[in-house]
């Protein structure tokens, strides 16, 4: 490549690396912590003791929520995956309030700060509008890797080249380089399947009065399919078994797993409910793949599936599952698999984007202007100290009683630790580095949670399942070994301009 074309992909790529570096970190961070979500709701929940081997049936869980106050005329309920014990009743206007253990139908713990750094990356906390924004750092993303992909050598000597022993700064940068080249395929992904995610659903509000002048709403009608009868005003004499139906439909379409019920009307002459799940070999969604029947006597109305649509709009329907990892399309074996495979490329990608921001901090560390102390210093009490906010999350989750925790306390922790995390950075002397303190805080607060997870599960008499807390403790390992290094590296004092050669980019 010519010189004045690496020079203009080296500015590219430092340029949009320090301007939306931190953004992009907080996102890719919030996006694992979302892949985990499901997992750590387990994780965080206290031990239950059942001595039922089947779950409940669908009809005594319904009667459960009833009394808990739950509106089941129209409630949409989450069923649990593999592993879990949570069913989740959601009602139209009032959010996913209860989730009952399908064993023994008592109400667990709802662990609404878990949702925080959720909803943080699907929107920012801003509803459609913060959609759209989020998926604008897709492009980001895309832009960063192709250009670190181009400015790379690709030679297979530095495919594998790690010079853990030459200081503290080419380490970085050569693992910036192996993160970046080897994990390229999961960063292009994540790259393109987010930006679509939110763009493409304000092209398909956008672009709905134009396909469909006359009624716009029927762009989603020929997207998701027809809806559920009307009711009719006219109460119905019976009502077809819930459990029977899922058997029923097991039988009848096996490659079908039921992941939702949808009710609507219960009670009413032309009530249904919808079978929302996934079917093996079609990446979709539960709007998409449905099954909808008549409560009255079980007929089937409606067969919804992506397979109906053209070869674009397949494509389009499969942006989800990809981006959130959702695997079960490919059977459960591969499911698991698949997605710690994504979740561990999701923390690399973490791991990338802040090397890129230390590297550019270490650029910045001999000019004596304030803002080059300043900004380097508020890159690492923001990135760092999300971390120390999710790890003192899940230490708070563990330690406090369990009327603390279905409360705003732990979500309160969380921000209350961001924000000290952020003022420790900018107000600590400048000989002192502020990244292996809050890494070092990060990883014994994840120790300390395994800690008392087991300890709350062997005191109970049970032995816990152990991938979370063996993630957790990787987790912690990862974070405060770069601690060892980071404080036995100087301060650095002169850095030279960067030159033009292999070894000078990441």
């Amino acid at each position: 490549m010519r010189l004045p074309s690496r020079r203009l992909l080296l500015e590219l790529h430092g340029g949009a690396g320090a301007l939306f570096g931190v953004l992009l970190f907080v996102l890719l961070f919030s996006g694992s912590w979302t892949l985990a979500h499901e997992a750590l709701q387990e994780w965080a929940r206290p031990p239950a003791i059942s001595l039922r081997e089947e779950p409940l049936p669908v009809a005594r869980l319904l009667e459960v929520a009833r009394d808990q106050g739950i509106d089941t005329d129209d409630v949409s309920i989450l069923l649990p995956g593999a592993g879990q014990a949570g069913v989740t009743f959601c009602e139209p206007r009032g959010g996913c309030r209860l989730t009952l253990d399908r064993f023994t139908g008592q109400a667990l713990p709802s662990l609404a700060s878990l949702d925080i750094l959720k909803d943080l990356h699907k929107s920012l906390f801003s509803g459609f509008p913060g959609r759209v924004l989020v998926s604008l750092f897709g492009i980001v993303l895309l832009i960063l890797c192709v250009a670190g992909l181009l400015l790379h050598s690709r030679r297979w000597r530095d495919l594998l080249r790690w010079r853990r022993n030459r200081g503290l700064r080419l380490s970085l940068f050569d693992l910036h380089g192996l993160i970046g080249m080897w994990a390229f395929p999961w960063l292009l992904m994540f790259a393109v399947t987010g930006a679509f995610s939110g763009l493409g659903a304000l092209g398909t509000l956008l672009l709905s009065p134009v396909a469909y002048p006359q009624a716009p709403r029927q762009a989603f009608v020929d997207l998701l399919g027809a809806p559920p009868p009307a009711a009719s005003g006219q109460p119905v004499i019976y009502s077809i078994d819930i459990d029977r139906l899922l058997a029923d439909d097991a039988r009848r379409a096996p490659d079908f797993t039921v992941q939702q019920l949808k009710f609507n009307h219960w009670g009413d002459r032309e009530a249904s409910v919808e079978l929302g799940g996934v079917r093996h070999g079609l990446p979709s969604t539960v709007n998409f793949e449905r099954h909808l029947y008549r409560l009255a006597d079980g007929r089937l109305l409606v067969t919804g599936s992506s397979a109906h649509h053209g070869f674009w709009t397949r494509a389009f329907i499969a942006i989800q599952p990809l981006h959130f990892g959702q695997y079960l399309w490919l059977g459960s074996g591969w499911a698991a698999t698949l997605r710690g495979l994504h979740l561990g490329m999701g923390l690399a990608a973490c791991l990338l984007c802040a090397s890129g921001l230390f590297l550019w901090g270490q650029r910045r560390a001999a000019n004596p202007r304030w803002n080059a102390v300043v900004l380097p210093r508020m890159a690492e009490g923001v990135c760092g100290g999300l971390t120390v906010a999710a790890a003192s999350l899940l230490l708070s989750l563990q330690a406090l009683p369990p009327q603390l925790r279905a409360g705003s306390w732990p979500g309160w922790l969380l921000w209350g630790a961001w924000a000290g995390s952020l003022l420790l950075a900018l107000v600590l002397p400048r000989p002192w580095r502020p990244l292996p303190i809050l890494l070092l805080l990060a990883g014994l607060a994840c120790v300390l949670a395994v800690g008392l997870h087991l300890y709350a599960w062997l005191a109970a008499g049970q032995w816990p399942p152990l991938v979370a807390d063996l993630s957790l403790l990787v987790c912690a390992l990862l974070l405060c070994r770069p601690t060892w290094w980071l404080t036995r590296a100087p301060v650095a004092r002169r850095h030279p301009l960067p030159c033009l050669t292999e070894d000078s980019h990441a």
